[in-house]
């Protein structure tokens, strides 16, 4: 368990938002709702590959505040990291999946989990940096 606990869900409740806003914009604008899915890569690519982009600076960063009041260690980033991916597959479960009817195919995509990758592998590459601060 993450030494800052609280801090972390906090932080990856802000990151799932992130991305929840996100989609409903783009539920909310025709054009961008209209986009072609990529088979097995994305269902929605106007929501994904932003997303996705947006997430790799948004890990690191979170990363470096989270770490500020802890031992600062690779471990510690790993758990930081497993955190945010977590919090995220719950959420896309409880909210995308079950509550607004996605249904289960949307895991069946590429770059969902590329996405919970990301947000647990980048925050590995994080405390070498924050040492040097």
């Amino acid at each position: 368990m993450p030494q800052r606990f609280g801090f972390a869900l906090f932080l990856a409740i802000a990151v799932w938002l992130l991305g929840f806003v996100w989609g409903s914009v783009v539920f909310m604008t025709p054009p961008l709702k209209n986009v072609s899915p990529i088979p097995f890569v994305s269902s929605n690519p106007a929501i994904s590959f932003p997303i996705l982009i947006v997430w790799i600076p948004t890990a690191y960063f979170l990363t470096r505040l989270y770490l500020r009041g802890t031992e600062r260690t690779r471990r510690e980033a790993l758990k930081f990291g497993g955190v945010l991916a977590g919090v995220n597959v719950v959420l896309d479960l409880l909210v995308l999946v079950l509550a607004l009817g996605a249904g289960f195919g949307y895991f069946v995509s590429l770059t969902v989990w590329l996405g919970y990758a990301l947000l647990f592998l980048v925050p590995a590459f994080v405390p070498p940096v924050v040492a040097r601060d």
